[in-house]
């Protein structure tokens, strides 16, 4: 096999990959497992009936729609996106389900987009790896949060597998597409919050990298 050829199969590879980890849409999981990850985020947020809760990077919008069920009407699910065709995807959804306590916002990069002590709890689901200023958002992320809220963040470590993926302006310290979990814990207590749980192995883990999942509690009284 030449090298040319080579390159061409360690492409393939790598593509392969990221579609299997990155770009697989939450529709696409399999129930089981959706069923599996709804359970943990009920049980490390604390969701309950009125709730007010953030969902960082949405997507397509199946886990905000899940969480809308649980809060009820009484509470509110913010799912916020910045993506412009998921973004209209998300208000398509916002009309034609009709919740009360569905809100679709458009989200940035370097804060959350959300009111202060907003929201009793935010998780981002493969999403804070992507953040360019992680210093900066993890501190917006702490100012929206109430004290004594939750806030859950799913990732994975980097691979070679996804190398080639590795998203545009963020640290090197992330040492490629993904972030290792130490260093994601490091950033959330810099910021102020604490961690009280971890799940080495999240349900949406798969063969090409080992999902996790951290749960923090920012400090009913300010620690910081």
């Amino acid at each position: 096999m030449n090298a040319h050829c080579l390159r061409f199969d360690i492409r393939i590879a790598l593509l392969a990959a990221y579609l299997l980890v990155v770009a697989l849409p939450a529709s696409a999981v399999a129930e089981s497992t959706f069923d599996e990850e709804m359970r943990l985020f009920s049980e490390l947020l604390s969701l309950r009936p009125g709730a007010d809760v953030a969902d960082i990077g949405a997507g397509e919008g199946d886990y905000a729609l899940a969480v809308a069920e649980i809060v009820g009407e009484t509470g509110a699910i913010y799912a916020t996106e910045l993506d412009e065709d998921k973004l209209e995807a998300l208000r398509m959804l916002e009309h034609e389900r009709g919740l009360p306590q569905f809100h679709v916002v458009e989200g940035h990069f370097e804060d959350t987009a959300l009111e202060t002590a907003s929201v009793d709890a935010a998780f981002l689901r493969d999403v804070y790896h992507h953040i360019t200023q992680p210093e900066k958002f993890m501190t917006d992320l702490y100012r929206t949060i109430r004290p004594g809220g939750r806030l859950v963040l799913i990732d994975f470590p980097p691979t070679f597998w996804l190398a080639l993926f590795t998203p545009k302006g963020i640290p090197e310290n992330r040492g490629g597409h993904g972030i290792p979990i130490d260093l994601l814990i490091d950033e959330a207590k810099a910021a102020g919050f604490v961690p009280i749980r971890t799940v080495g192995s999240w349900p949406s883990s798969n063969f090409v990298t080992r999902t996790y999942g951290v749960a923090f509690e920012r400090p009913a009284t300010a620690t910081r």
